[in-house]
């Protein structure tokens, strides 16, 4: 263990969330742009303290800068201006923090099978609910309205109640082409939310490929474009659009299967911030955990992780916020649920900075069949249609192998965070009067604890558990009496890793985890009898120096890592799965 690396990020991370330094923090983005002296201009987003003020414009005007983009949802603006001048704006009082405007990349039977969605939907069985009027807002590539499997059962009328575009690089507001989803991401994403499976029902069909909240309504908020990526602004405006129409559109859920490389504290990470904003306005907020769990593509029979090694610390912004329903991906074990194993790329906590315990759960999200545009021709089937495009003899009496156009197959966290969201909408409709941080608790009180390979426990893989929907309707004893944030960790001085005793979330210093008495973090992440030191795997398992489930490197890998923005998340993991 590297104990002066350790005292240096923890100070760094203190420096950044106090505001304790003369200047604001820069984020490592713009950090490492300033040092490199390769552009003129850089884009950012600028956090004031308190509203932005025309003499707050003016500055910047003076100063180059140009804003394009007002985000009054987090008290900033987005402006490019001189890099030279980005020294010089940090010294200036009012501002709280200075972020790179840096890339955000988008990151079946199976999904509803193995999360219980169809016992839920049976009155017989489970609740009979299925999403009915609980709006899910997916922010993200657009959703096409032409999809059957998104209408009202028998009916013409879309239940993609509307859709907005945030969309500014090289398209036109004006365009119906800029609202609609030229991608094929945001669509499959709302899918896997509220498909209900009407082109794959009938006569001809032997399989059915739904939604987990089927009768759910879908408010598409267009922030990715054709390639999947967008900017951090983009996506903050298309938060704060939630934010201010959740009531017309009765939107109870935001679903972000996007991200990006954690540059910062959550305390001042702009997507953070925006994503703290809508929680704290009553909206669940379920986003992707990131794809980046691998230390690289080639597997090593001496690694663990199935040979690719284990990319500890690898949660994606804003994954790493303590309030958001961070989702890691499972895959099928082809011999029912309790086969089911981690997708190797599914990113691993804890966060970078701030050592938030993260992911909070798990959900299926490997090989997952859903919905693909039929307006146009989407980027995803258009060159990858091959490998991803579902042919129609694989769900109908034919024997047909061309494209169905109506389904195809992607992988990854992004597929595995709408499971969430379509669970939250079950819950929702089930009980209207639900908090977010209660609906939190019941996912995670009731997820199924997974014991990784050797048998133990690992939050930093699985969260509270494997996503149990039927356990989370019946979870009715589960309240959450404070905000229901994922504690951080923190490593003493004789090398043991525990939950920090600062946090917030513990309660008066007790063994209770967001107010409700009787639920500790033995409960929520371990079996009963548990100490917080001692939260996962069996019993009288310690995590010392020699026992660390999760490897000896890992509170030394917290360095920075570049970030390359030009490429969108179409990588081997999306199109092909494992």
């Amino acid at each position: 263990m590297n104990h002066r690396l350790f005292l240096a990020l923890t100070s760094a991370a203190l420096a950044v969330s106090s505001g304790a330094a003369h200047a604001a923090p820069l984020d490592r983005f713009l950090t490492r742009d300033l040092a490199s002296g390769r552009s003129f201009y850089v884009d950012a987003v600028v956090r004031f303290r308190g509203d932005v003020r025309p003499a707050d414009k003016a500055l910047l005007k003076a100063l180059g800068g140009d804003v394009y983009r007002n985000l009054p949802l987090i008290d900033a603006v987005a402006v490019r201006l001189p890099r030279k001048n980005l020294a010089r704006l940090a010294k200036k009082t009012q501002v709280l923090s200075l972020s790179g405007d840096v890339a955000v990349k988008k990151s079946d039977e199976f999904t509803v099978s193995r999360s219980g969605a169809d016992v839920a939907w049976n009155p017989l069985f489970g609740d009979g609910v299925t999403g009915t009027g609980v709006g899910v807002a997916v922010v993200d590539s657009g959703v096409d309205t032409l999809q059957p499997d998104l209408r009202y059962g028998g009916q013409l009328k879309s239940r993609v109640t509307t859709r907005v575009n945030f969309v500014t690089q090289g398209e036109s507001d004006t365009d119906i082409k800029s609202i609609t989803d030229l991608c094929g991401h945001g669509t499959h994403v709302a899918g896997i939310v509220a498909g209900n499976g009407q082109r794959s029902s009938g006569k001809m069909a032997y399989r059915t490929f739904r939604g987990i909240a089927p009768e759910s309504q879908i408010v598409s908020v267009r922030v990715l474009n054709r390639l999947g990526q967008g900017t951090v602004s983009d996506s903050i405006a298309g938060i704060q659009w939630v934010v201010n129409n959740k009531d017309a559109y009765n939107i109870r859920v935001l679903n972000f299967s996007a991200g990006h490389p954690v540059g910062e504290s959550y305390k001042t990470d702009p997507l953070c911030q925006a994503v703290e904003a809508a929680w704290n306005a009553g909206i669940v907020v379920v986003v992707a955990g990131g794809n980046q769990g691998r230390i690289d593509n080639k597997a090593d029979k001496k690694r663990d992780n199935e040979g690719f090694g284990t990319n500890w610390g690898s949660i994606q912004s804003p994954g790493n916020d303590p309030l958001a329903i961070t989702v890691g991906a499972m895959k099928d074990g082809c011999l029912g649920r309790l086969s089911d194993r981690i997708a190797t790329y599914s990113s691993r906590g804890p966060s970078r900075y701030d050592f938030v315990m993260k992911p909070d759960l798990v959900a299926p999200g490997n090989r997952v069949i859903s919905l693909n545009p039929l307006f146009g021709t989407s980027y995803i089937a258009e060159n990858y249609g091959p490998y991803s495009v579902l042919p129609w003899n694989a769900y109908l009496t034919t024997d047909s192998t061309n494209a169905s156009r109506s389904y195809y197959v992607l992988s990854g966290t992004s597929m595995a965070a709408p499971v969430v969201s379509g669970a939250a909408a079950l819950l929702l409709q089930k009980d209207p009067s639900l908090t977010p941080d209660t609906v939190k608790a019941r996912l995670m009180v009731s997820a199924t604890k997974w014991l990784g390979p050797s048998g133990l426990g690992d939050p930093l893989t699985y969260g509270a558990g494997y996503l149990n929907i039927p356990a989370a309707l019946s979870a009715t004893d589960v309240t959450a009496a404070q905000p229901a944030r994922t504690p951080s960790l923190v490593r003493t001085g004789d090398g043991w890793v525990i939950l920090d005793p600062n946090d917030l979330t513990m309660s008066a210093g007790r063994n209770i985890i967001w107010g409700t008495a009787g639920y500790s973090p033995n409960i929520i992440w371990g079996t009963a009898g548990f100490s917080p030191n001692i939260i996962w795997g069996t019993a009288g398992f310690a995590l010392n120096n020699s026992r660390i489930i999760w490897g000896t490197n890992l509170w030394t890998s917290m360095t920075a890592f570049p970030v390359n923005s030009s490429n969108a998340d179409l990588s081997a993991t999306a199109i092909f799965g494992e």
